[in-house]
C-alpha cells in the first residue's frame, strides 16, 4: 500500500492525470484533479485532508499542517501533474 499519508498529500499539492484502476473500475483519468499546492496553505490542505479522511464513513488520524509542510518540501521541484506510474515509482505496493 502507498504510505497513505503522504501519496495524499502529494496528489493533493500536485494533482493526478490518468488512466487508473479503482476497486476493479477502470477511468482513463483524462481531466485532470486540480493541483491546489499554490492556491491552499499547509493548515488549510491538512484541514480539508482531515476532513475527507473523517467523511463519507472513513475513520482516519487527522493530517498535521508539518506533514504538508514536509511533503511540500519533498516535491517542490516537481513540475508536472502526478499519475499513478508516477506514485507506483515513488512507492511501490507493498514496499
Amino acid at each position: 500500500m502507498f504510505k497513505d499519508d503522504e501519496c495524499l498529500i502529494k496528489l493533493t499539492l500536485k494533482g493526478l492525470i490518468g488512466p487508473m484502476t479503482v476497486k476493479g473500475v477502470k477511468y482513463p483519468g483524462q481531466v485532470p484533479m486540480t493541483p491546489f499546492e499554490h492556491s491552499l496553505k499547509d493548515d488549510e490542505i491538512a484541514a480539508v485532508l482531515t476532513f475527507a479522511r473523517n467523511s463519507f464513513g472513513n475513520k482516519a488520524p487527522p493530517i498535521a499542517p508539518e506533514q504538508v509542510a514536509k511533503v511540500r518540501a519533498l516535491v517542490k521541484n516537481k513540475r508536472e501533474l502526478y499519475t499513478v506510474k508516477d506514485l507506483l515509482k515513488e512507492d511501490p505496493l507493498g514496499k
